[in-house]
């Protein structure tokens, strides 16, 4: 499994690296939507997307708009996972005036490097935000990481949970980040049918979010397992063998039974 996850590591690293480096971003020989044509479609404000410095959008490839679901949370503190360039974090800072503090982490330096140059241009947001590199697959390994020392009210992970291999372990090391009534809030992927054999064994077929995929029931497993509650899966868009969804996820002190709330395969 370890050298799985390092080759994962490395090839999502090369992946958007290069992506970086090309004038045209990520996935820019594919038609498929992105940038600011991914972010309108997705629901993000125009005000905000209006303010933007050109091309910086360029790298936007998330899965869903979270702004809604944020703001009516209202979070103090933030931890982005898988941030990419922070356009979420800069959004967040903006839009949140409650908003105290927001760490993000990615695995990708040049990719948070674009970040730091966006946030350059709004300096009232970038006092609140923090961009560190880190790799989701081995969240615990460096001690020295400021945010596992300090429990944050919302964790967001926008198209980046599917990347993470091992999932039960990955959430028992998230526990302890969420304050007591703190909320994981995840866009990704859910399986809706079985994956062909020998599917999840090929990196590559982890690179766009499909092989990391589980389906729901086994979700709330491994959730379960780590002491959390699933709360909701809210189907955004189905497109089998997946569908795109909003996954909410708490601490299970204080919030009752988990459950799928309805949402059921087809």
């Amino acid at each position: 499994m370890e050298l799985f996850t390092q080759k994962l590591k490395r090839s999502l690293q090369e992946m958007y690296d290069r992506a970086c480096s090309c004038n045209n971003g990520l996935l820019s020989q594919v038609a498929v939507d992105r940038g600011v044509g991914l972010l309108e479609k997705l629901g993000y404000a125009l005000d905000l997307l209006a303010i933007l410095p050109p091309e910086s959008d360029g790298l936007a490839f998330p899965c869903a708009n979270p702004l809604p679901r944020i703001i009516s949370l209202a979070p103090q503190s933030i931890l982005d996972l898988g941030c990419g360039m922070a356009l979420d974090a800069f959004f967040c800072a903006r839009s949140l005036p409650c908003l105290e503090r927001l760490t993000g982490l990615d695995a990708s330096p040049k990719l948070l490097a674009k970040g730091k140059d966006l946030l350059f241009n709004f300096p009232a947001e970038a006092r609140k935000i923090t961009l560190l590199a880190g790799d989701l697959n081995s969240l615990s390994c460096d001690p020295t990481n400021p945010c596992l020392f300090q429990p944050f009210e919302l964790i967001l992970m926008n198209g980046s949970f599917n990347l993470v291999y091992a999932k039960k372990k990955f959430f028992a090391e998230l526990r302890p980040l969420l304050t007591q009534n703190g909320t994981l809030l995840i866009y990704d992927f859910i399986l809706t049918e079985s994956l062909p054999p020998g599917f999840a064994d090929e990196v590559d077929n982890w690179l766009w979010n499909i092989a990391g995929a589980l389906d729901a029931i086994a979700l709330e497993k491994v959730v379960t397992a780590a002491g959390l509650a699933l709360l909701e899966i809210n189907e955004l868009e189905r497109i089998d063998p997946v569908a795109r969804c909003e996954i909410i996820i708490k601490k299970k002190n204080g919030v009752g039974k988990a459950g799928l709330n309805g949402w059921h395969q087809s």
